[in-house]
């Protein structure tokens, strides 16, 4: 009983924060959350928990507030709550020993992002690509010190993705139910609003957790329930009809079931789960069918006409023409192509393309980022566990097919996402 108690520890802690975090969100526990993040906070730092006990309350907090996004009272008070447990945690529990494999292309994009704003009219925006730069870069030397040398942190970050994602699928689904309009017609009019990030970055963890989940899967004996869980992250992606995410979700699916298929030793057990999952899947698909469900969800996609790609192309057109005005360090920074855009009457906040946001730090810029994409390649194929492919699908996909469409990579939350994987890999790995 106790080693099973052990065993499931880490998820009855994550069921907990998801329970705590969803009441909070839908009005019954908004003004305990804090108060009650904070003990379950210090209680993690005081008795010496994983680093991986304590990150999971940074990230559900966020979740947990419907308007936190305009409320800067609030969201000022969380921000240096999390500070503060941060500082205790590394002052009772860590010990500041390196730099990190991945220290100086961060710092290279780090005084990139400054100087870049000889070329900018609004220096604020230069500062503020800096600083999420910069806040990257000191959240990954936070991770690199603090997290521990155990392959086993591999299955926990995952199973953390995976209930963030079923967190913000509750919260959708919860959205859905409570609007006065039809479910369908919500999602048909994008109109899913969750008060703490716009419906394209909502989704993030969800598209994040796909490939981790996969991972779990593999690690597994008995998967279906991993399955399903995975289905249900999907759902979240499906209902905001976005088709980068779409699009991302799909290419996981068809890179991730031959891969696991290829690594997975007992191959029948695979296939039988594999089979009792279809099933669960066309049942499910057959029941909804029966409202016409499927069918209209179906009818909203391809009516969002999959093939334009007008809007984008001007936005290419756009990044393209500053960037050749500005080609070696760039026209600002990469918050600078608001303003840029507006200059042309468009009402685009960024270039929805990786590539063309990162071009807004110039030629030294583009060497900048592929610099640290080759060093994250090379960092993680010297990683002795399976999780490795899982990581890499996870981040060059993510990065540049979801990156065709959203400049995904560039945006804060994904790229914490993205660092913390790296670091708990980076531990494991010798990199001198």
């Amino acid at each position: 009983m106790n080693e099973l108690l052990k065993k499931i520890s880490y998820d009855l802690y994550l069921v907990l924060l998801v329970v705590l975090t969803f009441l909070s969100f839908i009005g019954i526990l908004t003004e305990y959350l804090l108060p009650l993040f904070i003990v379950i906070g210090l209680a993690s730092v005081f008795t010496k928990r994983n680093v991986l006990y304590v990150l999971p309350i940074a990230f559900f907090m966020q979740m947990s507030f419907s308007d936190l996004r305009d409320d800067i009272k609030i969201t000022t008070i969380y921000v240096s709550v999390l500070a503060v447990l941060i500082i205790l945690d590394i002052i009772r529990n860590r010990k500041i020993t390196k730099l990190g494999y991945l220290f100086i292309p961060l710092a290279i994009l780090s005084i990139l992002s400054i100087i870049t704003g000889i070329n900018n009219p609004e220096i604020f925006t230069t500062f503020a690509g800096w600083i999420q730069i910069t806040s990257v870069l000191g959240l990954y030397f936070y991770f690199i010190n603090t997290i521990e040398n155990k392959e086993e942190n591999f299955i926990l970050m995952s199973k953390l993705f995976m209930y963030l994602s079923l967190l913000v699928t509750m919260e959708m689904l919860y959205y859905l139910l409570t609007s006065d309009l039809e479910v369908i017609q919500v999602i048909r009019q994008r109109t899913i609003n969750l008060g703490w990030e716009n419906l394209n970055i909502i989704i993030y963890s969800n598209i994040v957790s796909i490939p981790l989940i996969g991972y779990l899967v593999l690690k597994s004996k008995v998967k279906v329930p991993y399955m399903i869980l995975a289905l249900i992250s999907l759902l979240g992606i499906f209902m905001t009809l976005s088709r980068s995410s779409i699009l991302t979700a799909g290419v996981f699916v068809v890179v991730l079931i031959p891969l696991i298929f290829i690594l997975e030793k007992d191959k029948m057990s695979l296939i039988f789960q594999g089979l009792i999952f279809i099933m669960f899947v066309a049942m499910g698909l057959y029941f909804l069918e029966q409202q016409s469900i499927v069918s209209d969800y179906y009818e909203s996609l391809m009516n969002r006409d999959l093939t334009y790609f007008d809007d984008r192309y001007a936005l290419l057109e756009i990044a393209w023409e500053n960037f050749l005005a500005h080609p070696i360090i760039g026209n600002g920074g990469l918050y600078s192509s608001r303003f840029i855009i507006a200059a042309t009457g468009g009402s685009a906040i960024n270039y929805h393309n990786t590539i063309a946001q990162a071009s807004t730090l110039g030629v030294l810029g583009l060497i900048g980022i592929g610099y640290l994409f080759y060093k994250k390649t090379k960092l993680i194929l010297m990683s002795q566990s399976s999780f490795k492919w899982f990581a890499l699908i996870l981040i060059y996909i993510t990065a540049f097919v979801n990156g065709m469409l959203q400049p995904m990579y560039f945006y804060t939350s994904y790229m914490i996402f993205i660092f913390l994987i790296i670091a708990c890999i980076e531990v494991t790995v010798e990199t001198d």
